[in-house]
């Protein structure tokens, strides 16, 4: 089996070294680029394949895509399921940490982001849920017309292949029943769920509806919550990661107008060029008073020679929530003080480039489960896991088909708590960065009374809990309040590894106070009937005693705080006049044909896991550029 592995994967090496898709260096290290491309798509995650992938359809455009880190080398740490949470491939990562957070313990968080073709869809959880229909209604009343769930679902369908479970008994038992017309079976991203389900998975599920929260039917028809098991981006028949590089890159790799430069980082994006050589124009904003985006400048790092390459149309940044704001700042796009401090002369001034930073915050309490005989993911070690290895690929069944998180629960606000919504309007905007100018706090107060309406509605979450086989019962809040900020150190790409990330979690109470809520659901469940048989024991610190003294528990709750890795909204797509970066067309505001196509332009974080809804806005994008262009 290991020699047929390794002849496969050498197949597939010479397959990508035969096709023209990739830029190689000639033999004086001279890079043979174009001198201008019609498309330049800086980032090659989900957001920047799927553009690339759908603009060079039109065999009469050129398109060039520029990514930092490498091709992944499909080993099984990246590959399969059952690794998920047990190896992780770091390889592939920028290594980034926070500031201290001072809302939380006053220690840094790791704060990691893919660096890889495919980005962050290599390394993921593969959980696939999109949320409530209501997160993205939010994002059309918050001033962006043509992005309510309506308008996005021809986009989720399109990016999805869909099929059910395979045991059909289990189908019934768990009342599962997809909403056909709310998922897509003819796309390039095959979604599904692993054939191995651990049997603590209905010890959960039951726990939960013991206290109240119902079965859903389908997490993904509009109504996120409930509790099921999860779907997830895996290939029906391999049982493997399903990932936006062999969705949108690997199939086309025959198109020459498509091209792929890896291991070079875009340093900036430049405002007049002609050919390889750039000078800056005296009015690079042109006639129209709007920046024309013209070219980039790219290089391997800071010592080597640096490549200037034109653009045609339209530059798509797709670097992601932490990226992407990074790069704008540094190429003269972003808050005017900011800019003056780091030696960057300003084109547009944009106070919402860097702000407006969300995440999911997480904690990740382990109720180990003592139950004699009971096996769990941490089992697989040794003698077992050799075994589990061969039946995975002899069948492609057993416990490596499974990912981390098996199950999950959305509870709606009202079914755990009936006090905190209160809480949301409560606070003055004091909370929010120093560094947050009127427009910046009118776009959060909209988005405050979007976040109280969803709360208070049918069918939005106010968190996710999160089973993983060995007694982890994650808690992540799904629509936070608190706001961060990311911010370029240097006026040099290369400097900023890492760049200023400050999530600020739980800077808004209600955010460490949704995990509290979190955590005494988790005590009433594993006190639960079923829950019990596992003989689960709660981790120092969050005992049922301990859950009695409030100021220890938040403490204890503090210390625990960490991201889910859903970064998101740092170039929002809103009005100028509330902080917005980019316009309904994911255009910069101030310039022509400067666009943004990932997590970042994101209105308010969704609740859910959120790969599914970059691969739904990156969609509608090629769309929005085809028309435009």
């Amino acid at each position: 089996m290991k020699v047929l592995l390794a002849f496969l994967l050498c197949v597939y090496t010479l397959l990508w070294s035969a096709c023209g898709i990739q830029v190689v260096p000639n033999e004086n290290g001279s890079l043979p680029l174009r001198s201008s491309y019609d498309f330049i798509v800086i980032g090659a995650g989900i957001g920047g394949l799927v553009v690339a992938n759908r603009l060079s359809e039109n065999a009469s455009v050129s398109v060039l895509l520029v990514e930092a880190g490498e091709l992944d080398d499909r080993a099984e740490d990246v590959t399969i399921p059952g690794n998920i949470g047990q190896e992780s491939p770091y390889r592939y990562e920028w290594s980034m940490t926070t500031t201290p957070q001072i809302f939380l313990d006053n220690k840094t968080r790791t704060y990691p982001q893919g660096r890889v073709v495919g980005g962050s869809s290599i390394m993921n959880g593969l959980c696939w849920t999109r949320g409530s229909a209501a997160d993205y209604d939010a994002w059309k009343n918050l001033g962006n017309p043509g992005w309510g769930f309506i308008d996005l679902l021809p986009y989720f369908l399109k990016t999805e292949n869909y099929t059910t479970h395979n045991d059909l008994l289990l189908q019934s038992s768990l009342h599962m029943k997809p909403v056909r017309s709310k998922h897509g079976n003819k796309g390039p991203i095959q979604v599904g769920f692993p054939r191995y389900v651990y049997n603590q998975t209905y010890n959960f599920l039951d726990g939960v509806q013991a206290l109240g929260i119902p079965l859903n039917e389908d997490l993904n028809n509009g109504y996120a919550t409930g509790a099921n098991l999860i779907p997830a981006s895996v290939t029906a028949e391999n049982q493997s990661r399903a990932d936006a590089r062999m969705a949108y890159l690997d199939p086309v790799l025959s198109r020459p107008n498509l091209e792929l430069l890896t291991g070079h980082t875009v340093t900036r994006i430049l405002s007049g060029a002609v050919g390889n050589k750039t000078h800056y124009s005296h009015n690079p904003r042109g006639a129209s008073g709007r920046v024309t985006a013209i070219g980039v400048e790219l290089a391997v790092n800071s010592t080597t020679r640096k490549y200037h390459v034109s653009c045609n149309k339209d530059i798509i940044l797709a670097a992601g929530a932490i990226l992407s704001p990074v790069l704008l700042q540094i190429s003269g796009f972003g808050p005017a003080e900011l800019l003056h401090s780091i030696g960057i002369s300003v084109l547009v001034d944009l106070p919402g480039v860097g702000s407006n930073l969300q995440d999911h915050a997480m904690i990740q309490p382990e109720y180990k489960y003592m139950s004699q005989g009971l096996f769990t993911a941490r089992d697989i070690v040794g003698a077992t896991k050799e075994v589990v290895k061969a039946e995975y690929f002899a069948n492609r069944t057993g416990p490596w088909t499974a990912t981390m998180v098996n199950a999950v629960a959305f509870p709606e606000l009202d079914q755990v708590t009936s006090q905190l919504i209160h809480s949301i309007a409560d606070e003055s905007d004091q909370h929010l960065p120093a560094s947050y100018d009127v427009g910046l706090r009118a776009g959060y107060a909209a988005q405050q009374t979007e976040i109280r309406a969803l709360l208070s509605r049918h069918g939005a979450s106010a968190y996710e809990l999160m089973a993983a086989s060995w007694g982890q019962l994650a808690v992540s809040v799904m629509h936070s309040l608190s706001r961060g900020t990311v911010q370029a150190r240097s006026s040099s790409i290369f400097d900023n590894d890492p760049p200023i990330v400050d999530p600020r979690f739980c800077s808004h109470a209600f955010d460490c106070e949704i995990l509290r809520v979190g955590i005494e659901f988790n005590d009433r469940l594993i006190a639960t009937d079923s829950m019990a048989e596992l003989l689960p024991v709660p981790p120092p610190g969050l005992g049922s005693q301990d859950l009695k003294n409030r100021t220890t528990l938040m403490n204890t709750i503090r210390s625990m705080v960490r991201s889910d890795f859903h970064p998101s909204g740092t170039a929002v797509m809103m009005p100028r006049k509330a902080g917005g970066v980019v316009d309904p067309g994911l255009r910069v505001y101030g310039t022509k044909n400067l666009r943004v196509v990932d997590a970042s332009i994101m209105p308010l974080i969704p609740g859910g896991h959120i790969q599914s809804a970059i691969y739904a806005i990156a969609e509608k994008a090629a769309d929005i550029i085809k028309m435009d262009t």
